[in-house]
C-alpha cells in the first residue's frame, strides 16, 4: 500500500468512498442525512485536489486502486 497525492484521476474511487461516509452517517441519522447526496460535485473535489492548501492524500494498493483517502487543510 502507498500513500499518495490524489490526482484527478482518483475523484470516482473517492466519490464511491464518500459514498459510503454518507451511508454510515445516513443510518445513523437518517434525519439529518439523505441518501444519495453528495458531499461535493466533481469540479469542487477536482479543487480541492488541485489546490496545494488543502491537500487530498489517498491510500492505493499495488494496482493503484484507492482504497483511502485523507483531507487536510494547511492552516498558520
Amino acid at each position: 500500500m502507498t500513500v499518495r497525492r490524489a490526482q484527478l484521476k482518483d475523484i470516482s474511487k473517492i466519490n464511491d468512498l464518500l459514498m459510503q461516509v454518507c451511508l454510515v452517517h445516513r443510518d445513523g441519522r437518517p434525519d439529518l442525512f439523505k441518501s444519495g447526496a453528495k458531499k461535493y460535485t466533481d469540479a469542487e473535489l477536482a479543487e480541492i485536489i488541485l489546490d496545494d492548501s488543502r491537500p487530498v492524500f489517498v491510500a492505493a494498493d499495488e494496482n493503484d486502486a484507492v482504497t483511502g483517502y485523507a483531507f487536510c487543510v494547511f492552516q498558520q
